[in-house]
């Protein structure tokens, strides 16, 4: 089983990389939880993720970068080395999803169960800090989004 790490850990490799905004940040990293469960059964990172109004967040993540507001993140961070996991599910991410804007992936995960479940009751401006359930983020990921094509009978 791979580590879990801190999600400042994986932030900071995805800025190293393609020194997003914060928004695209967020979306980044919510992306990658999820395909973390998908490839390997297990989350990348320990945070919370919460259903904010712009999708999904880590705060601790958020309260470090939110003084770049709308600009990249034009830092270069020395950060530990990961393992080969952690290394697939980021290169994945940013090979896929990395070439999009901070809104059109806001757009994205506004359309996914795990957000849509934490924002159950609110209005769409209502702000929150509730928590995105890990469970959903597996749950989505395993069985929606990377459900593996089933193979033809003969």
């Amino acid at each position: 089983m791979g580590i879990i790490y801190d999600a400042l850990t994986i932030a900071k490799w995805i800025i190293n990389e393609i020194h997003p905004e914060p928004l695209k940040l967020q979306k980044l990293l919510y992306l990658a939880q999820g395909y973390s469960y998908a490839f390997y059964d297990r989350p990348l990172f320990k945070e919370d993720l919460e259903g904010w109004v712009h999708g999904p967040v880590v705060r601790e993540v958020y309260d470090m970068f939110k003084n770049y507001q709308y600009n990249s993140i034009n830092t270069n961070f020395e950060v530990e080395e990961l393992d080969n996991e952690a290394k697939d599910v980021i290169n994945y991410v940013i090979k896929n999803f990395g070439k999009y804007d901070a809104k059109y992936l806001e757009k994205i995960s506004h359309e996914q169960e795990p957000w849509i479940l934490s924002r159950e009751g609110l209005d769409p401006d209502e702000r929150s800090d509730k928590t995105i359930s890990k469970e959903s983020i597996a749950n989505y990921f395993i069985n929606e989004v990377f459900q593996p094509e089933m193979e033809e009978w003969d």
